[in-house]
């Protein structure tokens, strides 16, 4: 199991960093480029999100990345102390298109992305945990 941890600014120009860290670990894991990009586009939205919605935009404020990395799956899991999230994982769906709402994509691209999407607040902690399972040759 390959673990890799990191703490960024809450800033849009710092997300540029763990999404190259997640790149290289599964570039070097023989992950396949589609699994790579989707696990790459989670990660982007959700700290998009944490920038936006956690911290309105305070760049002071720090976000903890982790990865870890197994042979049937791959972790995300981030942990800031901004505002609570307000929603329900099990009610998220993408907006109407007819609509033509500017957000609230986010949250649904990364749960049609990842196989496993949870959120947990403890006091003033936010943890994101996204799992994406490697499919496997019968």
């Amino acid at each position: 199991m390959e673990t890799e941890s990191l703490v960024i600014p809450a800033t849009y120009a710092a997300l540029r960093v763990p999404a190259e860290r997640l790149r290289k670990m599964l570039l070097t894991a023989h992950i396949p480029e589609a699994t790579i990009g989707e696990c790459e586009l989670a990660l982007q939205e959700l700290l998009t999100n944490l920038v936006d919605h956690a911290y309105n935009g305070d760049d002071r404020k720090m976000i903890t990345v982790r990865f870890q990395l197994d042979t049937q799956s791959f972790t995300i899991e981030t942990v800031d102390y901004g505002r609570r999230a307000q929603l329900d994982l099990d009610e998220v769906g993408m907006p109407d298109p007819a609509s033509l709402s500017e957000g609230g994509y986010g949250m649904a691209l990364i749960k049609a992305l990842m196989n496993d999407v949870r959120y947990e607040n403890e006091g003033r902690r936010n943890t994101w945990r996204l799992v994406k399972l490697f499919q496997t040759s019968p």
